[in-house]
């Protein structure tokens, strides 16, 4: 076999286990759905005591069961079965947020994912596709659903939020405007870290509504004042630095640059702004998953991941000047802007 062959080999054997990780994703996603691991909790049990607890087949549970072993997720011990650690990041409330994000790629990614086919020749995203109506309708619409993926949403960022923080310029600043920001997890971290600021959230009722409960949670209720409103519409709210985070690259040109204009409007003197999100880079081996990013605004959202060269021409027709550009460790661009 020659080495040529051998690489073809490796590379095949990669994407034929790929292809084959939904067994891994549907065996997951079966254990948050059938209640294992909050039911399961430290103990061990045989198939048939947790089926006739649970109410479902002992055969098919104990299949089941033998398949979550191979995941990690289940450990034998005997004839029983038992939770491992991994499986226990399963529970509600787990502070991993596993859970969430299984529920979020199965219940809403999984049916547009395989309809990417359908986007390339449609021209539009194939969410709106198989469910009917945009991904903001849908959750809004099934409020359940919704809910899973703000809590996800604002876990990750705040967890994350520690690299964007530390890159802010605060010089000058008193107030903070997350515009778009859900139920505020990146502005309850800025604030957290900077006591001397107060915030303004602007987002959608629905989403403020979360948001009220989220920000009291973090004892900032009375920093933060809440606004209602659709940035692709207006932006009615006066701040020393406004921040858009993941917000852009969930639209489309036009609907960006509205967006951006909306916020230079709403600018006072010597205001600045900082988009926060992943810009595509030249080659596509360069940064994966701004690839993979731009594929998933695609499919889910009709947006795109947007060059350094894009996203000075939105600026610019928005009135705004990119002062510059940084990148966190994570990967996330900081682009500066300010009016022109």
């Amino acid at each position: 076999m020659t080495i040529h062959d051998d690489g073809k080999q490796d590379v095949e054997s990669r994407l034929r286990s790929q292809i084959a990780a939904y067994h891994a994703t549907g065996l997951a996603y079966a254990c948050v759905k059938l209640a294992l691991p909050e039911t399961m909790g430290t103990e061990a049990w045989t198939g048939e005591r947790l089926a006739t607890a649970l109410g479902l087949s002992a055969p098919h549970l104990k299949r089941t069961l033998r398949g979550l072993v191979t995941l990690g997720l289940v450990e034998e011990r005997g004839n029983a079965f038992a939770l491992t650690r991994t499986g226990h990041s399963l529970k509600p409330g787990a502070p991993s947020h596993l859970r969430e994000k299984l529920l979020i790629v199965v219940e809403q990614y999984w049916q547009p994912w395989a309809n990417v086919a359908r986007a390339v020749r449609e021209g539009r995203p194939a969410f709106d596709l198989v469910f009917g109506e945009t991904v903001g309708d849908w959750r809004r619409h099934h409020s359940d659903h919704g809910a899973v993926f703000e809590s996800y949403v604002e876990s990750e960022t705040f967890t994350h939020a520690g690299p964007i923080v530390e890159a802010l310029d605060f010089t000058g600043v008193a107030t903070v405007a997350e515009i778009g920001g859900g139920h505020g997890a990146l502005l309850a971290a800025v604030l957290l870290a900077q006591p001397h600021l107060h915030g303004i959230l602007m987002d959608a009722p629905h989403k403020l509504s979360g948001a009220r409960v989220y920000l009291h949670s973090h004892g900032l209720t009375e920093r933060v004042a809440l606004a209602k409103g659709d940035a692709t519409a207006e932006v009615a709210v006066a701040a020393d630095l406004y921040l858009l985070k993941a917000v852009l690259q969930q639209h489309d040109d036009a609907t960006a640059q509205a967006i951006l204009t909306n916020v230079r409007r709403a600018m006072p003197d010597g205001a600045r702004l900082v988009v926060i999100e992943r810009l595509m880079p030249e080659k596509a081996a360069d940064d994966p998953a701004a690839i993979m990013l731009d594929l998933h605004m695609m499919t889910i959202t009709g947006g795109k991941t947007r060059t350094r060269p894009e996203m000075e021409a939105l600026t610019a027709e928005a009135g705004l000047a990119i002062a510059g550009v940084s990148k966190t460790d994570g990967g996330l661009a900081m682009i500066a802007c300010a009016p022109r």
